[in-house]
């Protein structure tokens, strides 16, 4: 039985959270690990590691977090060590967060992608989070377009998102594309609101090559749709990837957001209301 063992360290600064997604980015091309088994891989421990840094490492550089790897045959293995003193309430909060709440979802998101994970308090006060996944080589087979484009991005680049702004009559069109997790949904939730307080009040984001989002990532999106609606305006997304709507489906934001199939349906949207 073929094994592997990666060990990194990360110091507990914004950036990290990119750097740790590369190198995961990296680890799991080296083993050929693909397809939905890939994006459960990368959303569980994405929502495990931001919580380690911001909540129980409260962005201190002082403290570490570690992300350690086990892979073999038929299992891949993560466990992610933080240095910070958290109270385990929400883990054990079977309670849903509110539509609206943007934060609460990760531990549930990494609930839903392990196949088994625990959630150990050890000695020194912090939190190890060990994550199984079953490795099924079916999955590992299972390619298209946007996994094969993720690869590509693994680039340990900061810059995990651009954002391409354009106008279509009325409507404020944000093309977004990368990685829409804590530090590029923080971004872009500054930009909408320069963009409502400059009374532009129709919105539309273009998700087409978003191609990877995290409970941060719709955390802020939640916290977009709410500033629009302070201004009186709408706030629309189109062309999301079938890995992005299940993440929408599994947390309920499709029931709350304005979601089409195409930019030009959104488009439309908004000369309708604005001839009503």
């Amino acid at each position: 039985m073929i094994m592997a063992d990666y060990k990194f360290t990360y110091v507990s600064v914004l950036r990290s959270e990119a750097r740790m997604f590369d190198d995961l980015a990296v680890v799991l091309d080296r083993h050929r690990i693909q397809g939905h088994l890939r994006q459960r891989i990368l959303l569980a421990l994405s929502e495990a590691f931001v919580n380690a840094l911001v909540h129980a490492n409260a962005l201190n550089p002082a403290k570490e977090v570690v992300l350690s790897i086990n892979i073999n045959e038929t299992m891949f293995s993560a466990d992610i060590v933080d240095q910070g003193h958290g109270g385990t309430e929400r883990v054990r909060c079977k309670q849903k967060p509110a539509l609206l709440a943007e934060n609460g979802r990760g531990i549930d998101l990494i609930r839903h992608c392990c196949d088994a994970v625990e959630f150990i308090r050890h000695g020194s006060g912090g939190m190890r989070v060990s994550m199984r996944f079953n490795r099924d080589k079916s999955d590992d087979r299972t390619r298209d377009e946007r996994h094969e484009r993720s690869q590509i991005h693994s680039s340990y680049s900061e810059e995990v998102m651009n954002i391409n702004l354009r106008e279509d009559g009325s409507v404020t069109i944000l093309d977004l594309d990368g990685r829409l997790d804590l530090a590029s949904g923080s971004a872009l939730k500054e930009q909408v609101k320069e963009l409502l307080e400059k009374g532009k009040s129709s919105i539309h984001l273009n998700l087409a090559q978003v191609d990877f989002i995290n409970s941060s990532g719709l955390g802020a999106l939640v916290s977009m749709m709410k500033e629009s609606r302070l201004h009186k305006g709408r706030l629309t997304l189109s062309n999301l990837a079938s890995y992005v709507q299940e993440i929408f489906d599994i947390t309920q934001l499709s029931h709350i957001f304005e979601i089409f199939p195409t930019e030009q349906e959104a488009i439309n949207s908004f000369q309708v209301v604005n001839t009503n």
